[in-house]
């Protein structure tokens, strides 16, 4: 979900820097508006991932011979998220077979 939020911030980003000289402040203003909600869900998600990861490490070291690392921890670091949550989920599924 991480990704997809941040790729829908990007591109309003994209479109209102590119859109704002042609169709002018009033518009350009509600692009922005529009693209706060993702951008507030992206950092609610980011601040509850560190515990939903806790939990879903201490399910993994159970279920499989597989104890995450805490270094995963460092999900909750805006837009090194994606990247820490990509690497987990494929480590994930390496040993537990499951998303």
């Amino acid at each position: 979900m991480i990704p997809v939020l941040f790729l829908l911030w990007f591109a309003m980003a994209l479109s209102n820097t590119l859109l704002a000289p042609y169709l002018g402040v009033q518009f350009s203003g509600y692009l922005t508006e529009i693209a706060s909600v993702p951008i507030f869900l992206s950092y609610a998600v980011s601040l509850f991932a560190p515990f939903a990861l806790y939990h879903d490490r201490k399910y993994v070291s159970e279920r499989s011979g597989w104890t995450p690392t805490l270094l995963y921890l460092f999900v909750f670091i805006p837009l090194l998220n994606v990247l820490i949550a990509g690497v987990y989920l494929i480590q994930r599924h390496r040993f537990v077979g499951t998303p």
